[in-house]
């Protein structure tokens, strides 16, 4: 197969360019190199895969005609490519709309005009779904926690676009499900939760488990925002992968495609902040030190994926643990500290 991952040099698009060259597959990455992780991603993928990542920014209806002229004959795009930041989209929200939401839709008119019969996987976000205020929420010593809802957030929750990142990715969400109701297109959303892993460059805005691991690593103070009992489950970036490759391999009449799936570890693979903090200092012994300020902006309290529907209809599931995917975060995370 050949593959485009768009944003490719993120974190996830990485990983996943590596594991698809170690698989043989036919991979293009493309980035427009905005945050300073995918420089440094480039790098090793260049490096160590042998893979040169593209420039191409999605902002651009006819940089994005063009290469997606040049490469019709793809059979699995990834759209990774987007502005990431809750906190970046309120302080710049066009950058973010451009990004997340005309550049998705430039991508789509891209794909039908020279690229329809392509399997497209959208890296969509909880965030659609709003800070989730409406939800009955009750708090322990360590956690918030959802009464109703032991098994996790299922997909058949209303979408409540907040803020620039949510309103932003909602519209792209949207957009990828009716070009598949409407033209015809292979599309699925990945509504993800707290993906983890190597090469992901974290930072205090965005990646919370590798920014945090990077803290304990580095011995540094950081600030956390609220109480710090906030939930959200966890994915190794592996799990994630191995979800790509099961949607590529959809067959052409798949109910799944035009669907959204909540994308997550689960309530099994779940932490509050201060949970991981315990587990930090006990596992590694790493001193972790930080000051609280007031919660985030339209921040959900908790958030753990249901993954029912996409064990039932991708034939996915977990398989890593979360103490086996620290691990690795914490080896990667301390090689990193020592270059």
């Amino acid at each position: 197969m050949k593959w485009v991952l768009t944003g490719g040099a993120g974190f996830i698009g990485a990983n996943l360019a590596k594991r698809l060259k170690e698989a043989g597959e036919t991979c293009v990455v493309t980035d427009n190199f905005h945050r300073p992780g995918a420089r440094l991603n480039r790098e090793f993928l260049e490096k160590h895969c042998g893979i040169t990542v593209q420039y191409l920014d999605i902002r651009f209806a006819d940089q994005v005609n063009a290469f997606f002229e040049a490469n019709a004959d793809v059979d699995v795009v990834v759209h990774l490519a987007g502005q990431v930041s809750f906190v970046a989209s309120i302080e710049d929200p066009r950058y973010d709309f451009d990004t997340n939401a005309l550049g998705t839709f430039n991508v789509l008119e891209a794909l039908r005009r020279f690229a329809p019969g392509a399997r497209v996987v959208y890296s969509s976000t909880n965030k659609v779904y709003g800070d989730l205020t409406g939800l009955r929420c009750e708090e322990t010593a360590t956690r918030y926690v959802l009464p109703d809802y032991p098994n996790g957030l299922p997909e058949s929750l209303p979408i409540e676009l907040h803020g620039g990142y949510s309103c932003s990715k909602g519209t792209a969400d949207i957009y990828m499900r009716d070009y598949r109701a409407m033209y015809g297109l292979k599309t699925v959303s990945l509504r993800q939760s707290s993906i983890y892993g190597g090469n992901q460059y974290a930072t205090e805005d965005q990646g919370w488990v590798a920014y945090f691991v990077q803290m304990g690593v580095q011995n540094s103070p950081y600030r956390i925002s609220g109480t710090g009992k906030q939930v959200r489950d966890l994915l190794h970036i592996d799990d994630l992968c191995a979800c790509f490759r099961r949607i590529a391999e959809l067959p052409e009449d798949s109910a799944a495609w035009g669907q959204a799936f909540n994308m997550g570890g689960g309530a099994g693979s779940s932490l509050s902040l201060l949970e991981l903090f315990e587990k930090l200092r006990t596992r590694y012994g790493f001193t972790m030190t930080y000051t609280a300020g007031p919660p985030r902006l339209a921040d959900q309290k908790v958030f753990i994926a249901d993954t029912t529907k996409a064990r039932q209809m991708l034939g996915w599931k977990q398989q890593v643990s979360v103490d086996e995917g620290l691990d690795e975060m914490v080896q990667w995370s301390r090689a990193q500290w020592k270059r």
